[in-house]
């Protein structure tokens, strides 16, 4: 066979998978590396808690705000949240406006904890895709993009 010729895939490749199981497949493995990493952090983080952090870092600084962007019942979130507050690298006060609402805030060591796991999921990101052309990363984005419009689009219905 010349080197031209395209080499079939092996049974179970993820070349040979359809389009759908590699898209599962390769989501599975960037949760397990974004998982590794966050976890080698100073201060250790699970996926949950840095989303929580980044989140709670953009305004997004009610439980039930969080419970929506996450699509998580507020036992679970507030099981989350009361950890990160136990660590130190959140607050909850109430809020003046109206009592009964608490307010969550990063600490100084939360903002840290964050902007370590946003560098180090960035410089994976940047390392992973290093060698596509601006062009494909362009429109890889735009595909990325779209799935995870249709996919919380999915989350909202149920």
């Amino acid at each position: 066979m010349s080197k031209d010729q395209a080499r079939p895939a092996a049974p179970g490749s993820p070349a040979a998978q359809p389009f759908g199981e590699t898209l599962l497949s390769f989501a599975g493995r960037l949760t397990r590396l974004q998982t590794e990493i966050l976890a080698g952090l100073d201060v250790p983080l699970t996926i949950r808690q840095y989303r929580i952090l980044s989140r709670v870092d953009a305004g997004h600084t009610s439980l039930m705000a969080l419970c929506r962007l996450a699509h998580r019942n507020p036992p679970t979130m507030s099981e989350s949240v009361n950890k990160l507050v136990k660590q130190g690298l959140l607050t909850r006060e109430t809020e003046a406006a109206d009592r009964r609402t608490m307010a969550l805030a990063l600490t100084a060591a939360g903002r840290e904890a964050q902007e370590a796991g946003r560098l180090a999921l960035e410089k994976f990101s940047a390392e992973l895709t290093a060698g596509l052309d601006e062009h494909i990363r362009a429109d890889l984005l735009t595909v990325m993009h779209r799935l995870y419009s249709e996919t919380e689009s999915l989350l909202d219905d149920r």
